[in-house]
């Protein structure tokens, strides 16, 4: 087997298609009030466009061996950190850059092997972001957009929706980066709600377990599930049947705002 070279290690699909970077950007909507957080900028072919009408852009490049000709290029409102997005602790960071600076956006042409994880990072830092695009395989992308009925509907589905508007904006064919990537990819935007639309914020963690408890077997029903979870089979019984709804329902058939009042008939309020 060959050995993979460092581009496909950090899964580098670079940028050159001009007028897709030029939708990209408008996407983005920056304006000079913004400060832009920048997950892996490449050669420049987002940061340099965003940083002409943006406040400021900060810039977390994992690769060592780009940071010379980023910086060599950067203008004064770019700083180029050298990190791993994953373990970096980007609170302080903001706070420490934002200041004059009214709005927080993330951007992003993402490593496809990280991607989901990137969205844990977005969802931790909800409460500080109005909005971010981000690049993701095609696929992916479908899921963040996924509805109940649907297969790719999913419990990272209900959790990014509850608390961002999520739009898929279009799609980008392989040609547009160097390498091309096997796959199609997509452009979505996150735009964050003035409050959350399914579930409260302060119940997050336990409804999350509730909903990858309800999706864990994608085939069996949701009671089935729950008594594998640790259920009571009479209280889901219960519950089932309060809210009308079949003991042959699968969670992916259920509405977010069902899946809710499920849970909480299961905690008994």
């Amino acid at each position: 087997m060959a050995k993979k070279t460092r581009r496909q290690l950090l899964g580098q699909h670079f940028l050159h298609d001009k007028n897709i970077i030029k939708k990209i950007v408008e996407a983005n909507q920056p304006e000079k009030s913004d400060l832009f957080i920048e997950i892996g900028p490449g050669t420049g072919a987002l940061t340099f466009p965003l940083a002409e009408k943006a406040g400021f852009v900060l810039a977390i490049e994992k690769d060592p061996s780009l940071i010379p000709a980023l910086e060599a290029k950067a203008a004064a409102n770019v700083e180029i950190i050298t990190g791993d997005i994953l373990k970096l602790d980007l609170a302080p960071l903001i706070e420490r850059k934002r200041s004059g600076l009214s709005s927080v956006k993330m951007a992003g042409n993402l490593p496809y092997h990280i991607s989901t994880q990137i969205l844990f990072v977005l969802l931790e830092l909800k409460n500080s972001l109005t909005q971010a695009v981000f690049l993701f395989q095609k696929e992916v992308a479908q899921r963040l957009v996924a509805q109940a009925g649907t297969k790719k509907y999913s419990p990272l589905s209900i959790l990014l929706q509850n608390y961002f508007e999520i739009e898929l904006l279009f799609y980008i064919k392989p040609g547009a980066f160097s390498p091309p990537p096997a796959v199609d990819s997509a452009c979505v935007k996150f735009t964050t709600r003035q409050k959350p639309v399914f579930f409260p914020e302060e119940e997050d963690q336990d409804f999350t377990d509730f909903i990858k408890a309800s999706f864990a077997r994608r085939r069996q029903t949701l009671k089935k599930n729950l008594e594998k979870a640790g259920y009571s089979p009479e209280k889901i019984s219960q519950v089932l049947e309060k809210f009308r709804l079949k003991s042959q329902t699968r969670a992916e058939e259920l509405e977010p705002q069902i899946l809710y009042q499920v849970f909480r008939g299961l905690k008994g309020v």
